[in-house]
Parts: structure tokens; C-alpha cells; sequence
């Protein structure tokens, strides 16, 4: 019926076929380039995951995610309110990527989440 469609869902079950139930939905969801990149909210992107799987052609599972990861264009923080913020918030996402749905949310979330400064406490008691 859709030919272009289902030729975009093997692409992203193409990276995903290695993994199980939730996780594989939520991989393919994030692996599945658009059909059309000028209804995108971030064209750039979109045109970027559709060159991506093309040139990653041949390969499977993991390694095929990592190919796509390889080719996606850095996140562009130069229009950003808050430029460190959005370039720590690019390399955890390249962090987490293995992880997708929920489970890249949280790795996202925690890998945000500052560091507890050593410098102001005490040290222990021995």
C-alpha cells in the first residue's frame, strides 16, 4: 500500500532487530526516518537520518547504530539560550543512545543531574 513507508520501517527495523518487545518499539520509533522532512520540527535532522540508514546500508542491529550515530550531524547549539546547557545535554543523549523510550529518558535525566561537589564538605571522620 505505502511502499516508501514500509521502506522507512525496515530501515529502523534494520537497527533494532536485536533488541526485545518495549525497547525494539521505542528503537525503531526513534530509527525511522520520515517520509516527508519538510513537515519535520527539525528538517536538518530528519534529512540527516535518511542519509544516514541509507549509507549504513548492508549492516544490522548494533553496528548499524552505531554507523547511523556516526553520521548524524552534532546537535546545533548556536541558537540556544543556554549554549552549555544544550551541548551537555547533546553529548548525554550521544551517551545514552544505546538506550531508547523510557529508558534513554532516565539515562538522559541522570547523566543532567550535577555532580555533588566534594570541595564543600567535610571530610570524614576516621
Amino acid at each position: 500500500m505505502a511502499p516508501q513507508r514500509c521502506a522507512s520501517y525496515r530501515q529502523a527495523w534494520l537497527s533494532c532487530n536485536d533488541m526485545t518487545d518495549g525497547a525494539a518499539r521505542a528503537c525503531i520509533e526513534q530509527y525511522t526516518p520520515a517520509l516527508s522532512c519538510k513537515r519535520s520540527r527539525d528538517a536538518r535532522q530528519c534529512e540527516a537520518l535518511q542519509a544516514a540508514q541509507q549509507a549504513c546500508d548492508g549492516t544490522e542491529g548494533a553496528a548499524r547504530r552505531l554507523c547511523v550515530r556516526e553520521r548524524m550531524p552534532a546537535a546545533d547549539c548556536s541558537h540556544a539560550s543556554n549554549k552549555a546547557r544544550c551541548e551537555q545535554r547533546a553529548a548525554a543523549e550521544w551517551q545514552c543512545a544505546e538506550t531508547a523510550g523510557q529508558q534513554g529518558r532516565e539515562c538522559v535525566r541522570k547523566a543532567l543531574i550535577p555532580a555533588p561537589a566534594a570541595a564543600g564538605r567535610p571530610a570524614p571522620r576516621r
